[in-house]
C-alpha cells in the first residue's frame, strides 16, 4: 500500500516534467526491461468460444495487457486530443501483428513477456502520474511496442484456434479498451479529474513495479 500511495503523492506534488529529461530514461529502463531472457508467459485462450471471442477474451483477461493500455490512455488523455485516433489505430494495428510475430519469431520463446508489459506499465503509469507531455512519435512509438508485446503474448494461446479471427480480436479488443478508457478519462477535466487520473496512472506504475520485481524473483529461485 506505500509504494503506490507514494507514487502518486509524488505525482500529486509534481506539476509538469520536462519530457526531454524523464521520458528518454523511462523508455530506456522499459526497453532494457523488454530484453532481458526468461521463459515465455501465455495465458490460456478460451477454446469454447471461438477464436474470434477467444483473442477478445484473452486480452480482457490479461491484467498486464490491460494495465498498460489504461495507462496509455490516461497518459494520452493528457495530449492533444488529435492525437487519440492515432494511437487508437497504432494500439490496435500492432497487437494484431504482434500475433503474427510471435508465431513467426522463434526466438520469442525467450523473452519474458510478463515482465516486458510489466516495464511497460510502468513507463506508460509514470509518464501519466507525472503528466508528461511527450512528442508524438515518442508516444506512438511506445503504443506500437506495447501493442506488439501484448499480441505476442497471445501467440503461444493460438493452438487449435485460427489466427486471423484470433488475432483480429485481439485488435478490436485493443481498441475498444483504449477508445472506453480515453472517454472516461476526458471526462474527468475538472482540477480533481486530473488529481484523480494521476493517481490512477500511479497505482498502475506500482501494479507494474511490482509483477517486475516478482518476475526477477521467480527466476532467481523459490522465494
Amino acid at each position: 500500500m506505500l509504494l503506490p500511495a507514494a507514487i502518486s503523492f509524488t505525482a500529486t506534488l509534481a506539476p509538469e516534467v520536462q519530457p526531454g529529461r524523464a521520458l528518454p530514461r523511462l523508455l530506456i529502463l522499459g526497453c532494457a526491461a523488454c530484453l532481458l531472457p526468461a521463459s515465455a508467459q501465455a495465458h490460456t485462450a478460451l477454446q469454447g468460444v471461438g477464436s474470434f471471442w477467444s483473442g477478445v477474451a484473452h486480452l480482457l483477461t490479461s491484467l498486464d495487457q490491460l494495465g498498460f493500455l489504461l495507462g496509455l490512455a490516461i497518459w494520452t488523455s493528457f495530449q492533444d486530443r488529435r492525437l487519440d485516433a492515432r494511437v487508437i489505430a497504432v494500439a490496435s494495428g500492432a497487437a494484431l501483428a504482434g500475433v503474427w510475430t510471435g508465431l513467426g519469431i522463434g526466438g520469442v520463446a525467450r523473452i519474458d513477456l510478463a515482465a516486458a508489459a510489466a516495464a511497460l506499465m510502468i513507463v506508460v503509469g509514470l509518464a501519466g502520474a507525472l503528466r508528461l507531455r511527450g512528442r508524438i512519435a515518442v508516444v506512438l512509438g511506445l503504443t506500437a511496442l506495447g501493442g506488439i508485446i501484448d499480441g505476442a503474448a497471445g501467440a503461444d494461446a493460438t493452438s487449435g484456434l485460427s489466427v486471423t479471427l484470433f488475432s483480429l480480436g485481439a485488435a478490436i479488443a485493443t481498441a475498444s479498451v483504449l477508445s472506453y478508457g480515453l472517454l472516461a478519462a476526458r471526462r474527468l477535466d475538472a482540477e480533481w479529474g486530473g488529481i484523480a487520473r494521476r493517481a490512477g496512472a500511479s497505482w498502475i506504475a506500482a501494479i507494474g513495479l511490482m509483477v517486475l520485481a516478482l518476475s526477477f524473483a521467480r527466476r532467481g529461485g523459490p522465494i
